[in-house]
């Protein structure tokens, strides 16, 4: 039997490479358009089963007129067509179920198996709207903070790891997990001592519907004085290698519907796995060292974070003195990235190593240490925004 055909109409040329990656990746034969004519032309000569069309990023058609032209013509009057968008306005799942679309999902963390639940018939039956994103975010949903830098050996691990730690210290009432996806070769568990066998190769590896709620409370391990859970990197090259990349999206949803607050570390990973992690996070932590070479690197990347339409609310930069004294002063970083740096881990000689080296987070060695309080601060501030991404929508998929 031959696979669905599945037509995307979608002007974002990453988005659209990706779903079309992924769908193809998951059995399904996958044809493109950037525009809503040249998505008429495609979809009237290959006859796709179902038709999947992110309206906000098109201009040559309105989206009025190509759901009526799809209706209006024999060949593809009877295709399920579905919304697929950033908008989180549920006015508009309202809109466009009225119009006559048949599913409206929100390019979130959950779209990708929310899709794949329309094509396979798993998910509500035509005629009706999927879940819209307010509905979903009325369930439990914990929060996401991602760690990115633009360059390798910033800290970055070292900062999620002392950060999750201080999470889980002012928000005692709050279940706090840490997701390391550094790749090919996690980087947390060497910092809080973890050697168990569970991390995210062996969890991605399991059937999802065995990966729940329950399942995550009572089998990520703590880590004892870093008062969090782990979901460790993967042990080696070879076995990231085998990382099913596909489950990644529903596994960091549940971890969210698991725990209150979790933190994910990238490293330096822009990829198309990292990025629709980076596009779903509450906030994203980018650490910046103060040379010349990180600070130009990490103006790139803000450049492309912008593009893909991240806000200046969503981008925490951290900057990492620990790493090294000298380096550019803080306005000129500012001036150069076009953000404003409030928050810095001051120089503090060894220190800092050596509580990496004794597998113990930088609050327990030196507890009024004033990077202590910079990591204190830091998790403060970091909440306040994430919060306030929350209640403004600020969201980009």
């Amino acid at each position: 039997m031959s696979a669905q055909r599945i037509l995307i109409v979608d002007g974002d040329q990453a988005s659209l490479k990706y779903l079309a990656y992924s769908i193809g990746k998951a059995g399904f034969e996958a044809y493109t358009a950037s525009a809503g004519k040249e998505g008429l032309i495609v979809a009237w000569r290959e006859r796709p089963h179902f038709i999947v069309i992110d309206p906000v990023n098109f201009n040559d058609i309105s989206i009025v007129e190509l759901y009526h032209k799809l209706r209006n013509d024999p060949r593809t009057a009877k295709q399920p067509i579905i919304v697929f968008t950033s908008a989180v306005d549920p006015q508009a799942a309202q809109q466009a179920t009225q119009l006559g679309f048949d599913h409206f999902v929100v390019k979130d963390s959950e779209a990708l198996p929310t899709l794949l639940d329309i094509f396979q018939g798993k998910a509500v039956s035509a005629g009706a709207a999927a879940p819209t994103f307010q509905e979903r975010t009325n369930t439990r949903m914990g929060k996401t903070i991602v760690f990115l830098s633009a360059k390798g050996g910033m800290g970055t691990s070292s900062l999620c790891a002392n950060l999750g730690t201080m999470f889980a210290e002012l928000f005692t009432q709050k279940k706090v997990a840490v997701v390391d996806l550094v790749l090919p070769l996690g980087s947390i568990a060497p910092i809080v001592g973890y050697k168990g066998p569970l991390n995210i190769c062996e969890a991605c590896s399991m059937p999802p519907e065995d990966v729940t709620v329950d399942y995550l409370h009572d089998s990520l391990p703590d880590t004892g004085l870093w008062k969090f859970q782990l979901l460790a990197g993967c042990a080696d090259p070879h076995t990231a290698e085998e990382l099913n990349v596909a489950q990644i999206p529903g596994l960091i949803q549940k971890m969210k519907q698991a725990f209150d607050y979790v933190l994910i570390d990238l490293g330096r990973s822009l990829s198309r796995i990292s990025m629709p992690v980076i596009l779903d996070a509450d906030q994203l932590v980018l650490t910046i060292g103060p040379d010349q070479s990180t600070v130009t690197l990490t103006k790139t990347v803000v450049e492309y974070l912008r593009i893909r339409g991240l806000q200046n609310m969503q981008i925490y930069p951290l900057l990492n003195r620990a790493v090294g004294l000298e380096g550019m002063i803080t306005s000129k970083i500012e001036e150069i990235l076009g953000l404003s740096v409030t928050a810095a881990i001051p120089h503090i000689g060894s220190e800092f190593v050596l509580a990496n080296n004794l597998n113990q987070p930088l609050s327990y060695k030196l507890p009024d240490n004033v990077a202590t309080i910079a990591f204190r601060q830091a998790a403060q501030e970091i909440e306040r925004r994430a919060q306030e991404v929350r209640e403004k929508g600020f969201k980009h998929i």
